[in-house]
């Protein structure tokens, strides 16, 4: 009976050694994340309960957030388990992304297939952690242009550079923060940014933009832009702790007239025109704020200044009051004013000075009594500091319009005719003024000659009350004679120094 035991036992024991061994497998990893600056791989293990006599292939799938070959160095997709092993390797090798972005996850799991069975855990996520820092040697960007105070009136073009403090190999786009109450497109324009960011190309430790301001008419305006850096989106570079801004404060604060607009020099003597009137002389204007200015201009004969002989008369810009305007007064002298006894001398005329004395270079310039030059402002007063004794100003460009008389008329023909009592006398030019209204623009008699003035800047003093300017100015006439004591020329370029100053103190 015994052996009947044994011989059962052995078979048993033969039966269970033909049976073929099924793993079990599962995955593990030394850790569930990696940060995406590491230098050497995380290790994530696929893992059998026992060993097989030959190497078999489990197949592994991957997903999740993080793009292979963008995020981490490309994995296969089986793994081999060795021979008389019970456990493989699979190498997760993390690529630094300069871009900062959220962390990303690869999602690593095993694949069901022939001669294993799967256990679990069957996956695992891993953290690639996204690093948000550059490192120790990355470069740092700052502002290479200090603080910028400018007038808007000059429309000035500024450039503001943007440095690194070493170059970088590639191309870097520098995103910028643009703040304050300047507009854009209203108060300045930008050129050399796209959609706010400036580019340093690859080798070059800078790059510069430029804003152009532009004048809107805001007397009295303070208004500021203030450029930074945007918070990296990339780890390529850092920004530096100082010299991370750099504004634009654009003011045009009121300069002060009255050394020049006072009741010292108050004009009070434009006349008013009319008929007959009360008294020796005839009336004067009182709705016309005008104050006298000395003019001189540089004798280069005798090199010093000497009087234009002729008094200009300014008032504030009503457009800008930072700009002195010429008043002109058109008066209309009608039958019973002063010596017009007979309608042939009713005539209008004009009383203002000669800016800067046109008159003197045209024998034959037709007016109605004097020049009249009509500008849109003349002397522009541009300053940063509102206490500043001294500052900029500006004639601006624009062109000016005389009238010369025509060949064949006789601008000062006089004709004298019999009165009772006596003979009166008038010109040919009342009765054009006459036709005109005063305007001599509208006379058949006259041919326009046109002045072009470039923007010239020079300088004023408040506490000297002088003002210096050069006016330069082009005219293609032919009857135009510049005496060379007024004015230098330089071909068709004609060059007055001025001096205007106050008439009384």
């Amino acid at each position: 009976m015994l052996w009947l035991m044994v011989a059962a036992l052995i078979l048993a024991s033969c039966s269970n050694d033909d049976d073929p061994i099924i793993p079990k497998l599962s995955i593990t990893a030394d850790a569930i994340e990696i940060s995406e600056t590491a230098t050497s791989a995380l290790v994530v293990k696929v893992n059998a309960d026992a060993p097989l006599g030959t190497a078999y292939n489990v197949g592994i799938a991957i997903s999740g957030t993080a793009v292979e070959g963008v995020n981490y160095q490309e994995i296969a997709k089986t793994v081999t388990i060795p021979a008389n092993q019970t456990s493989a390797n699979i190498f997760v090798t993390p690529i630094n992304v300069s871009a900062i972005e959220d962390s990303k996850v690869v999602n690593i799991e095993l694949q069901a297939g022939t001669g294993y069975e799967l256990s679990t855990p069957a996956n695992v996520d891993i953290i690639i952690v996204d690093n948000a820092n550059p490192p120790s040697d990355a470069p740092e960007v700052s502002f290479a242009t200090s603080n910028i105070v400018t007038n808007p009136y000059m429309e000035e073009v500024k450039t503001i550079t943007v440095g690194l403090s070493k170059t970088f190999a590639t191309d870097l786009v520098i995103p910028l923060t643009i703040t304050g109450d300047l507009v854009a497109d209203t108060d300045y324009e930008i050129a050399g940014l796209t959609n706010d960011a400036i580019t340093i190309p690859a080798g070059n430790v800078s790059a510069d933009f430029t804003v152009t301001m532009k004048y809107t008419g805001n007397i009295g305006m303070d208004k500021t832009v203030t450029f930074g850096f945007e918070t990296p989106s990339v780890t390529d570079y850092a920004v530096k702790a100082t010299e991370n801004t750099v504004a634009i404060n654009a003011v045009d604060p009121q300069v002060d007239f009255t050394k020049w607009f006072n009741d010292l020099n108050t004009y009070d003597y434009f006349f008013a025109g009319g008929g007959a009137y009360e008294g020796t002389m005839p009336p004067y204007r009182t709705d016309l704020e005008v104050y006298r200015v000395k003019s001189l201009y540089w004798n280069n004969v005798d090199a010093k200044y000497s009087s234009m002989s002729t008094l200009n008369f300014f008032a504030a810009n009503a457009d800008d009051s930072n700009q002195w305007k010429e008043v002109i007064n058109h008066y209309n002298k009608e039958l019973g004013y002063k010596n017009v006894d007979i309608i042939e001398q009713e005539r209008h005329e004009v009383q203002c000075g000669d800016i800067f004395g046109l008159t003197k270079f045209f024998s034959n310039e037709a007016t109605y009594s004097r020049s009249e030059i009509k500008t849109d402002g003349w002397l522009r007063f541009v300053s940063t500091d509102a206490s500043a004794s001294e500052g900029t100003v500006v004639v601006p460009e624009q062109t000016i319009t005389l009238y010369k008389i025509k060949d064949g008329v006789d601008w000062k023909a006089k004709t004298t005719v019999d009165v009772e009592g006596g003979t009166e006398s008038y010109y040919f030019w009342y009765e054009d003024s006459r036709n005109t209204q005063g305007d001599i623009s509208q006379s058949s008699n006259v041919t326009p000659v046109e002045v072009q003035i470039q923007k010239t800047v020079g300088t004023y003093n408040l506490a000297t009350g002088i003002v210096d300017i050069d006016v330069v100015f082009t005219c293609a006439d032919a009857d135009i004679v510049v005496d060379e004591k007024y004015a230098t020329k330089d071909g068709d370029t004609y060059t007055i120094k001025l001096q205007y100053t106050f008439y009384a103190e």
